[in-house]
């Protein structure tokens, strides 16, 4: 059977649906792997009162979001899902309606302070409940304790804030000269909480040599594909990640 060639009028506008298809903005955002930052390396700071040298090292991880106004296109999903360290995922499951870079750029900022504040009171909270790593309450006094961290933002790093505060405070060695990542939200009693991107982070780690991950108990379902050689550690609490250590 015999087939007549479609008018060129046709195959012109299939040709510009086709093109229009390939640039037109698409409601999706990509994950990728961020850095990682050894907390121990001039972002937590103690002052006015004994701390003690840490043995190892422990990494801050971040992830990078595009942000709420970039534009996505058909072939940037296409080669983000083919690399195996990138995900995407629906702009809706990422950012509220409306939101802009200035919102979400003040919002990670007011968490990541929220965060450090949480991690010094739970830090203090469970030193003064376990006297067995010898220090005294008259020792403990959140204003001592300062953090700077200028390359991320965010909740996530409560938990490894306040392993860091712990570490510096105690005469006890909890690295042992490992290198260790983690992450997770810490509430003022210890409780640690989920957060995103949770497998980018441990590949990250991994990358950057850890070979501990601490993660939260609420992401471990969507834990997948972790690299060999970095073993991952769920925990619910400040005190069940000070154990596994």
């Amino acid at each position: 059977m015999r087939f007549s060639p479609l008018p060129r009028l046709v195959l012109a506008i299939l040709a510009l649906f086709s093109a229009a298809a390939l640039i037109a903005p698409l409601p999706f955002a990509i994950v990728l792997p961020g850095q990682a930052q050894n907390i121990f390396e001039k972002i937590i700071t103690i002052k006015n009162q004994k701390s003690y040298p840490a043995t190892g090292r422990i990494d801050l991880m971040s992830i990078r979001v595009t942000n709420p106004n970039t534009w996505i296109i058909g072939p940037e999903i296409l080669y983000s899902w083919l690399k195996g360290d990138e995900s995407v995922y629906p702009r809706s499951a990422i950012y509220p309606p409306g939101t802009t870079q200035a919102i979400e750029d003040k919002q990670a900022k007011a968490d990541m302070v929220n965060s450090q504040d949480n991690a010094k009171t739970a830090a203090i909270s469970f030193l003064r409940l376990h006297p067995e790593f010898g220090v005294t309450s008259d020792q403990l006094h959140l204003k001592n304790i300062s953090f700077d961290v200028k390359k991320t933002g965010g909740p996530s790093g409560g938990m490894i804030f306040a392993i860091g505060v712990i570490e510096l405070l105690t005469e006890r060695d909890l690295l042992h000269g490992r290198h260790i990542a983690g992450t997770g939200t810490i509430a003022t009693d210890g409780t640690v909480g989920p957060i995103g991107g949770i497998n980018e982070k441990i590949r990250s780690a991994y990358k950057a040599g850890a070979t501990l991950f601490l993660a939260p108990a609420g992401n471990s379902s969507e834990i997948a594909h972790t690299p060999a050689g970095i073993k991952v550690v769920i925990v619910s609490t400040l005190a069940q990640a000070i154990g596994a250590l």
